[in-house]
């Protein structure tokens, strides 16, 4: 092993690993009909391509509105966000937050329908046709601050800004 690879080492278990953080919200085009088969399609797709990309985070939805998270290496996430906002499948794309962050949040999320005020989320998983409901995650006090804005940005409390 090279002093180079020596000091990379060192450096990764001493260091965290920072990642590109970047939250945005957008307004669903997808007939409800088609809903859960493009949900299905959406989940299968962005499992493969992301993790070649090494890009993790979440994506919930709320009647007719979607909040996603994604991480990773900064340049990643954000040309897989250009190729997002192309997407016909919804409009009304906004950038809700970006930032560096000292470790990923979302390493095993995929999607969830987000309850009423008050009441759970409920994660879903890809199937062959469509989606499922998942079994429950427990959250940890960061997810829950992301998924806040996630759930505020949804259910219509900052829609305006």
């Amino acid at each position: 092993m090279s002093q180079t690879d020596i000091a990379r080492s060192v450096s990764k278990t001493i260091l965290p690993e920072m990642v590109f953080r970047l939250i945005y919200r957008s307004k669903s085009l997808i007939a409800a009909d088609k809903l859960d088969e493009e949900l299905g399609s959406i989940l299968r797709a962005a499992r493969h391509k992301n993790a070649e990309r090494g890009i993790t985070g979440a994506l919930l939805l709320y009647d007719d509105w979607f909040a996603q998270t994604l991480e990773g290496e900064e340049g990643e996430v954000r040309a897989l966000y250009a190729h997002i906002e192309k997407d016909k499948r919804h409009t009304s794309v906004q950038l809700r937050e970006e930032s560096m962050a000292a470790s990923r949040v979302f390493s095993r999320w995929a999607m969830a329908l987000v309850g009423e005020h008050g009441s759970p989320d409920i994660p879903l998983t890809a199937t062959a046709t469509g989606t499922a409901e998942a079994g429950a995650r427990h959250t940890t006090t960061e997810q829950e601050r992301i998924l806040d804005i996630m759930r505020d940005a949804t259910r219509g409390y900052g829609r305006g800004s």
